[in-house]
């Protein structure tokens, strides 16, 4: 996702950029306009089965073929839920009991009608196969041993689900738009369970869904054909058939849209998009769009220097974010300095750092150590950025005396090493599984899970005492108040410098219409149904 935009201005922040440039004859239109064709590295793809998939290319092609019992929107700039299948709920005064009312008239291609059974079926399977994403639903209380308990149908048209606990609501309802809780037919998958398997095998590479497309085919590293739903309950999308080719070279995903072979390229890569905004390359636009997620440089206070909190501070004081920002990601990421996202609740545009290398100098002296000293930086390499940016970082430490070696790896050597608290600073971004402040405030406050903050050894009774009380209040003002105080406690305290936020970009034929809107969430609801192709 992508622009420098003023903090101050949420509204501008999360205003889509969408970058034109005019189109010549030869590309003045869609040879078909029923069909989008995307180009794009389709490699990490393991299975489309919703209970299982936790790629994010795969939960996008999956966010396709299902409906789930609630969906997320952007409205005025801020993510919230809203109604899918079940079109209302209410809570309990326990704070514990859901219930769903499933709306009437929704049916699956087989014809069989979308109703609680069809709910229950879904989400007791999901909970039955525990597959990684079921972590989120287990810290809701929801498990295997209890799915036959926690969920069930009261009516035709009712569902009941009972969590552990008096979560905040706005936190349950996030979890419950996880591709995970997308709702099968379960006429379709019973015909297919081999061995009490729960279908998983089947369900790699077929649909049993109610969403707007049905999927035809996936031929590994080869294509994903999905077709339109003739019976979604919406209506008949624009597009009647997308075809996903897997190019995994950015290079060839470029010739192939310049050629006009493919509609959009999904993985080009941020050097590639920037000379095409340079060169405004004829009938190609690139859109932009704040993704869920951060980079961040880790401080592991196991090292004595950065045991120091004046240290840690200095540090932040020495970076120069806007070099970061501006010059090397080309505007393609956010200004953040706190671990909540813009659109999120909670988000703070709190943003206290700006290189003052006289102050950090001060602080250094301050925390004992005003001759500097030597530190070790590991990140992952190959990558698009981050070797950059540790040279802006190695460079500007050295201005204050801090020598910083660079050692890279592999990302899963490094990514070892880091969870073993193994590093003194690392160069690591961080990216959200599902879009709620619970979901930062977990990993980046709470030193006694074996997440983030743990990772650099960093224990804060003050914030894990925050960050519980905050998955529990009920109160969304009272929530927001303690995650401002939270994102501030870990900006000056924590072992944290956040860099920026990240964007997500593609480039596109401009006969393609609609795809900013498509692509508003993200990754975390891609809705096709919004794009059409055009003939300018």
């Amino acid at each position: 996702m992508r622009r420098q935009m003023a903090a101050s201005s949420l509204g501008a922040v999360l205003i889509l950029a969408l970058v034109l440039f005019p189109s010549v004859p030869s590309h003045s239109g869609p040879v078909d306009p029923s069909t989008l064709v995307v180009g794009q590295n389709t490699g990490i793809l393991i299975t489309l089965d919703p209970a299982v998939v936790f790629e994010v290319e795969g939960a996008v092609i999956v966010d396709q073929l299902y409906d789930k019992l609630v969906e997320l929107e952007l409205a005025d700039g801020k993510i919230r839920v809203v109604p899918e299948v079940a079109e209302s709920w209410s809570l309990a005064p326990d704070g514990r009991t859901w219930t769903f009312k499933i709306r009437r008239g929704m049916k699956f291609p087989s014809g069989r009608a979308v109703d609680a059974d069809a709910v229950v079926y879904s989400l007791r399977r999901m909970l039955r196969l525990s597959r990684p994403s079921v972590y989120m639903f287990n810290e809701l209380g929801l498990t295997k041993d209890n799915a036959e308990t926690v969920v069930r149908a009261l009516d035709p048209y009712t569902v009941q689900l009972v969590v552990g606990q008096p979560f905040a609501p706005d936190l349950v309802l996030a979890i419950l738009t996880f591709p995970a809780t997308a709702v099968l037919d379960p006429g379709v998958v019973e015909q297919h369970i081999r061995e009490g398997e729960l279908g998983v095998d089947w369900l790699k590479d077929h649909s049993a869904g109610s969403g707007p497309y049905i999927l035809m085919r996936w031929e590994r590293n080869e294509v994903v054909d999905m077709v339109a739903n003739a019976t979604y309950w919406r209506g008949i999308p624009p597009i009647k058939r997308i075809i996903i080719r897997d190019i995994p070279e950015a290079s060839a995903q470029r010739i192939a849209l310049e050629r006009g072979d493919v509609d959009v390229a999904w993985n080009l890569t941020p050097t590639m998009r920037q000379e095409i905004r340079a060169a405004k390359t004829p009938g190609l636009a690139i859109v932009g769009v704040p993704g869920h997620g951060m980079e961040y440089l880790g401080m592991n206070v196991k090292y004595a220097p950065l045991a120091k909190e004046q240290v840690r501070e200095a540090i932040r004081y020495a970076i120069d974010y806007r070099a970061i920002v501006e010059g090397i990601m080309r505007g393609e990421g956010l200004p953040l300095q706190t671990f909540i996202p813009r659109g999120y609740l909670g988000y703070n545009p709190y943003m206290p750092f700006k290189q003052d290398l006289d102050k950090a100098r001060r602080l250094l002296a301050e925390g004992g150590y005003p001759a500097g000293f030597e530190v070790e930086l590991i990140h992952s390499a190959p990558h698009p950025y981050r070797g950059d940016i540790a040279l802006v970082i190695q460079n500007e430490l050295a201005k204050i005396g801090v020598k910083v070696k660079i050692v890279t790896g592999a990302a899963a050597t490094m990514l070892a090493k880091y969870r073993e608290q193994g590093h003194q600073l690392v160069l690591w971004g961080w990216g959200v599984d599902y879009p709620d402040p619970d979901a930062l405030a977990k990993p980046f406050a709470d030193g006694t899970i074996r997440q983030l903050a743990w990772r650099n050894a960093w224990m804060d009774p003050k914030a894990t005492d925050l960050t519980k009380k905050a998955m529990l209040e009920r109160d969304s003002a009272r929530r927001v108040a303690m995650y401002k105080e939270l994102t501030e406690l870990v900006a000056h305290k924590g072992p944290f410098a956040i860099l920026f936020q990240v964007t997500n970009n593609w480039v596109i034929r401009t006969y393609v219409k609609g795809f900013e809107a498509a692509a508003a969430l993200g990754t975390f609801h891609f809705d096709y149904t919004k794009i059409s192709k055009v003939r300018q």
